[in-house]
C-alpha cells in the first residue's frame, strides 16, 4: 500500500496499493494511476508530502526536497521523484 500525506499534521492525501517504485542513481520514481479530481490536494501541497509504502514486515517514507509532483493528464497518472528514503521495520 501507498500512502501520500500531508506532512504537516500527517493527514492523509491519497492512498491505493496500485503504484511503481523504480530506484534510478540516488532517487526513486513513484508511479501511480490516479484521476486528476483525485489528487489535487496532493498537486496543491506537493512541496509538503510524505509518501508511506507500507509492507507486511517494514514501511519505507519517501520524499522530494525539491517537490518534483508531475500529473499526466492525457494517460491520468501521477509520477513524484523521490530524494530521500528511510525504511522501518514493523513489528
Amino acid at each position: 500500500m501507498l500512502m501520500i500525506r500531508h506532512a504537516i499534521g500527517s493527514r492523509l492525501l491519497y492512498q491505493t496499493d496500485q503504484f511503481a517504485i523504480e530506484q534510478k542513481n540516488n532517487n526513486w520514481k513513484i508511479s501511480l494511476p490516479v484521476k486528476k479530481d483525485e489528487v489535487q490536494e496532493v498537486l496543491k501541497l506537493k512541496e509538503e508530502l510524505n509518501l508511506f509504502e507500507v509492507k507486511e514486515n517494514a514501511k519505507a517514507w519517501y520524499y522530494s526536497s525539491d517537490a518534483r509532483i508531475e500529473f499526466n493528464n492525457g494517460e491520468n497518472h501521477l509520477i513524484i521523484l523521490a530524494d530521500h528514503k528511510t525504511v522501518y521495520p514493523v513489528s
